[in-house]
């Protein structure tokens, strides 16, 4: 009984008007915020790796997952990139990991931009099988 009363008393509250929209305009910022950082993020590699290069930037994803410490969750961003040949040899893919994280890790408003927006860490992924964090 007493659950029902709180649950009305939570719904009454959240249909005034004025509280719908403080929550909603919070909301929209927060997405506002996080697709101008994408925009940016987007930005910032299609440039450096534009699709007439060997390495190629195709999409980013946000990633959330449980963590083993007291945080709960970890955030991070991979960053998906096209080579042009199937096979790297372990030089050639250790310098493509370093220059992509190097560009992204040196724009010191897009790492402010990646931390205020809760992310954890950056990882490169060149197929569906391996990441590779930056660090």
């Amino acid at each position: 009984m007493k659950t029902q009363s709180f649950i009305h008393s939570v719904v009454a509250m959240f249909s005034k008007p004025r509280i719908a929209n403080l929550l909603l305009g919070a909301l929209l910022l927060g997405a506002f915020n996080a697709q101008a950082v994408a925009d940016e993020l987007e930005a910032v590699l299609s440039n450096a790796y534009p699709a007439q290069s060997s390495v190629v930037f195709v999409k980013h994803e946000s990633v959330v997952q449980i963590a083993n410490n007291e945080n709960g969750t970890e955030k991070y961003m991979v960053l998906d990139f096209k080579v042009d040949n199937e096979i790297l040899i372990e030089q050639q893919l250790q310098a493509s990991i370093h220059s992509i994280c190097n560009t992204v890790l040196t724009d010191y408003s897009l790492i402010e931009q990646l931390s205020n927006n809760g992310y954890d860490m950056i990882s490169v992924s060149f197929d569906a099988h391996n990441q590779y964090d930056c660090l």
